[in-house]
């Protein structure tokens, strides 16, 4: 048998003469009562978990997406430089300066 402990609580009349209207013992009432409360506590907490569950996971499929399309970017940032180097050296030896400098030096004055 569990040990019980003693609780002293204040009613109002009102709910002193419900009590007494339902036949039972005081101390039975008084305990499932307060068994029902701690009860719906208890599945409010876990539906309550249960909520924070569902958006953490919610929240944790939105990083992946976005790490995703970070991904993707960046691979898009890397072909875009390889194709600006190579148009800057397609420009480099295109120079026209570049054509006097390759000139035989007796042709200076031309």
């Amino acid at each position: 048998m569990q040990e019980l402990k003693q609780l002293n609580v204040k009613l109002t009349s009102d709910l002193y003469d419900r009590i007494l209207e339902t036949g039972r013992s005081r101390k039975d009432v008084i305990i499932d009562a307060l068994n029902m409360y701690f009860g719906v506590n208890e599945h409010n907490q876990q539906a309550q978990t249960q909520q924070n569950d569902k958006t953490t996971s919610a929240l944790i499929s939105q990083l992946n997406e976005k790490d995703l399309q970070i991904s993707g970017l960046h691979k898009q940032i890397e072909q875009l430089h390889i194709l600006l180097q190579t148009e800057l050296s397609k420009n480099v030896l295109k120079d026209p300066d570049q054509d006097k400098h390759e000139r035989p030096w007796w042709k200076f004055w031309a």
